[in-house]
């Protein structure tokens, strides 16, 4: 029988595991920061806690955290921060979960309800 990668070779399936985290990373293509004027979010703590049920959400169905939320360290100036690179779901349910005293995440949840309802 033919093997499509074999164990005693670890080259490659480091290039295959990279390959993988390649393609992972292509749909990664939002920055949680860009959610910060969006939703026009004041504080880190109010943010953390959208992240936070983003993450449960996909942890409650079983979806694959790393397919859609990847921590990655920035820089602003002299500053490094931490930020995360999303996938397009992610960014939607980071938006929902946001915090219903905001207008916008208000309305985000208006119009998904709207939608649902047509």
């Amino acid at each position: 029988m033919n093997e499509l990668v074999k164990t005693d070779d670890l080259r490659s399936v480091k290039f295959l595991t990279n390959f993988i985290n390649a393609v992972v990373d292509a749909d990664l293509k939002h920055y949680a920061s860009d959610l910060y004027p969006e939703l026009e979010l004041m504080d880190e703590k109010t943010f953390n806690a959208s992240l936070k049920r983003a993450i449960q959400v996909c942890t409650t169905l079983n979806i694959p955290i790393h397919k859609h939320f990847k921590r990655v360290y920035r820089t602003s100036g002299n500053h490094v921060f931490c930020d995360y690179r999303l996938s397009h779901t992610a960014y939607v349910l980071i938006s929902i979960n946001g915090d219903v005293g905001s207008q916008k995440v208000a309305r985000i949840q208006l119009e998904l309800v709207k939608k649902l309802l047509t």
